[in-house]
């Protein structure tokens, strides 16, 4: 038997009865686990693409247990909020298989569902957490000084050496959030494009900038 914390990010059903769920932790990577009986209502609400939850599975990707460990505020979330759920879902499904106890995919997930919760901005949180998909899946942009010079349309930008400084230099500035989103938004479509994977929605849906 295997126990760990992940976020659930597909659910889907499985046969008359059953569910085909996927989930992802830094431990084991992306593993999609069977539910039987899963569709019954006293297992069903335990299955909720976007939580987090301590699963129990076993050698035959089985799911013997998933308890929720955050309690999110669903049914206060914008639409906007549920779309940035389904889309990180979809980047984790699509681009993170394997384990990676150096990632912070799980922290920067929670970061930015923590946002969510307090009813505030998580522009940043949101692409702080786009970043550490990609770099986790190898497909880290190349900041270097001169394109972050371009970016911002700045030359005070020298400190900006990780993920995490851009995020500080982000976290207080809207009009700089907005300027990055639109740039992600470029690297994230080569980067599907190049993978020949189309995102099912827009991904300016994903966050009110203004």
């Amino acid at each position: 038997m295997y126990k760990t914390e992940a976020i659930v990010t597909k659910v889907e059903n499985f046969k008359e009865y059953h569910l085909s769920v996927s989930v992802y932790s830094s431990e084991h990577g992306q593993k999609s686990l069977v539910v039987f009986g899963g569709k019954s209502k006293k297992k069903s609400t335990n299955y909720v693409k976007g939580g987090f939850n301590n699963i129990e599975f076993d050698s035959n990707n089985v799911c013997l247990s998933s308890t929720s460990i955050n309690s999110f505020k669903w049914f206060l979330f914008s639409k906007y909020e549920l779309k940035a759920i389904d889309y990180f879902c979809f980047l984790i499904n699509k681009l993170l298989f394997l384990a990676d106890q150096n990632s912070n995919v799980i922290n920067y997930y929670l970061l930015l569902m923590s946002k969510m919760n307090d009813r505030s901005n998580y522009l940043s949180e949101l692409l702080l957490l786009e970043l550490e998909i990609l770099k986790t899946s190898g497909y880290q942009p190349d900041f270097n000084q001169s394109v972050l010079e371009k970016i911002f349309n700045s030359n005070n930008i020298s400190n900006l050496r990780t993920n995490e400084d851009i995020y500080e230099y982000l976290k207080n500035n809207k009009d700089h959030q907005s300027v990055f989103f639109d740039f992600m938004s470029r690297i994230v479509n080569r980067v599907l494009i190049n993978l020949n994977i189309n995102l099912p929605f827009s991904r300016n849906e994903v966050a009110k900038k203004n």
